[in-house]
């Protein structure tokens, strides 16, 4: 189950839709994992900590991300989902190959060293910095971010790839899944390759149901440009996650869309300003699911009825621009909310 929002991360309403989505699916409907669009590698140590009984709710905070975690809205789930994962009930994990972010600390402070741990002498010293001074983001005039930095990190992993194939059995599986997560990353930092990303998603998220019980039921929080199931009628060179899962599971899969009829978006003391939704066309998805005057806080559009609509116009892939497509194609189903609120970030 593919939960999609707004590419800002800044919806309250849908953030707290989803909240509910997430526990009922666990609660009703025998979904054991939560897979965020959240750093692999922090995740992939919380999940670690859990295990070994060392882990609190800051740093499942902390992994999830700021996107989130910093809204009042998203902590019913936070506090929730730590007892749950404690307790062993529910699975966490994390598939973005990126680093960075400001409460991305393993990844800031131990991952360049776990990284490479496996290198001997002073490359291990030299590449250990490399990476660190990557994932902190500490460029300057004499360590600019460029083409260089980028060509020194990868020759560090594939130099790291080499010794984990050289040990065999003996280097941890962790690490391996890190180190393949960080070299894909790699592929499309700097720029280019649209898609890259979607794809190396899908790699980590394939590694962490490997790992996880077999017939574990999924959950996964991403942006709605992420769950879609194809974004061909947009552009031809942009395969989304949710194509991959749906290739891989079919019927099993469904990518859920949100949208709304009003309101605002953004983050409220953040960074950055809120943003009213601005007002819809007539004929337009989110106005059709509030026709004639229909009640309540929202609607869902299930498959038949988003075909039945044809191409019409809606923002259900960003609050910011609309795009008149056939929806039915892109989402199994989208939730119309009548009044997005912008997200109120913690102080």
């Amino acid at each position: 189950m593919l939960l999609g929002e707004d590419s800002s991360h800044a919806g309250a309403t849908t953030i707290a839709v989803k909240v509910r989505l997430v526990k009922r699916l666990v609660n009703e409907c025998g979904f054991r994992g939560v897979v965020f669009e959240s750093q692999f590698y922090d995740m992939l140590n919380f999940e670690h900590d859990v295990a070994d009984g060392s882990a609190t709710r800051q740093q499942l905070a902390d992994a999830v991300g700021a996107v989130w975690s910093r809204y009042p809205s998203f902590a019913p789930l936070m506090d929730w989902l730590f007892r749950e994962t404690d307790a062993g009930r529910v699975h966490v994990a994390g598939m973005d190959p990126q680093v960075g972010g400001v409460t991305a600390y393993y990844s800031q402070k131990q991952l360049p060293a776990d990284l490479s741990s496996v290198l001997v002498g002073t490359r291990r010293t030299e590449c250990e910095s490399i990476i660190s001074r990557h994932d902190r983001w500490e460029y300057d005039d004499s360590h600019p971010f460029g083409a260089v930095a980028l060509r020194h990190l990868r020759s560090c992993l594939r130099d790291i790839d080499h010794w984990l194939e050289a040990m065999e059995q003996r280097a941890s599986p962790s690490l391996r899944a890190m180190a393949n997560s960080y070299t894909n990353y790699l592929r499309f930092a700097g720029g280019g390759g649209r898609g890259r990303r979607d794809r190396a998603m899908y790699e980590n998220l394939k590694r962490i149901r490997a790992r996880w019980p077999n017939g574990t039921r999924v959950i996964i929080w991403c942006a709605s440009v992420h769950a879609a199931k194809s974004l061909k009628a947009l552009t031809s060179d942009m395969r989304p996650l949710g194509s991959y899962v749906h290739k891989a599971l079919g019927t099993r899969a469904a990518a859920i869309g949100f949208s709304a009829l009003t309101g605002s978006y953004g983050h409220v003391g953040g960074h950055g300003m809120p943003r009213s939704l601005s007002a819809v066309a007539s004929d337009s998805l989110e106005a059709c699911a509030f026709a004639s005057g229909a009640p309540g806080a929202l609607h869902f559009l299930d498959q038949a009825q988003l075909k039945a609509m044809g191409k019409v116009p809606a923002r259900a892939l960003a609050y910011g621009k609309s795009h008149t497509l056939d929806w039915s194609k892109l989402f199994d189903g989208i939730i119309v909310l009548r009044k997005e609120i912008a997200a109120v970030a913690k102080p």
